[in-house]
């Protein structure tokens, strides 16, 4: 831990901001058939892996910051910005009265935690990259299990 510092990042609350958007949007003006209001799990232990874990990525890629030397690969960014969207268009297409599991599950659910991976990579913050990934598997299973299931 010696190579991170605890301190404000402007750009992780932008890049966390930037994926919030459409959440904010959907909380604000839900579309006609929200079908994703009920996309909680029926198991506890689940929510709370998910919800920890998402509040755990967010938290780090805000205040923790890599002291690492040299640049960052564009290419993280590059991939980030191209998950995001994905994200971005699905909304569109969910908005547009498409609930389709593959919509939910391989873009809505799936393209947040990738995003997040992939800039906690640019950021070269390697510790968020664990909670991310549990984050990520939560999200897609509680998912998958909505609206996959029966």
């Amino acid at each position: 831990m010696k190579d991170y510092g605890l301190q404000f990042s402007l750009m992780g609350l932008l890049l966390y901001a930037l994926q919030l958007l459409p959440n904010i949007i959907w909380k604000l003006v839900p579309p006609a058939n929200n079908v994703l209001t009920k996309n909680s799990s029926a198991y506890n232990i689940l929510n709370i892996i998910e919800g920890l874990f998402g509040m755990i990525t967010v938290i780090l890629m805000v205040v923790l910051i890599s002291k690492g030397e040299g640049r960052s690969s564009n290419y993280y960014i590059g991939l980030a910005i191209l998950f995001l969207a994905f994200y971005y268009i699905s909304w569109i297409f969910y908005y547009n009265g498409v609930v389709a599991p593959w919509l939910l599950i391989l873009e809505i659910a799936s393209m947040p935690p990738l995003y997040f991976f992939f800039v906690g990579l640019w950021m070269k913050n390697y510790v968020l990259l664990v909670p991310c990934a549990i984050f990520g598997i939560a999200h897609i299973l509680i998912t998958c299990i909505n609206y996959l299931g029966s």
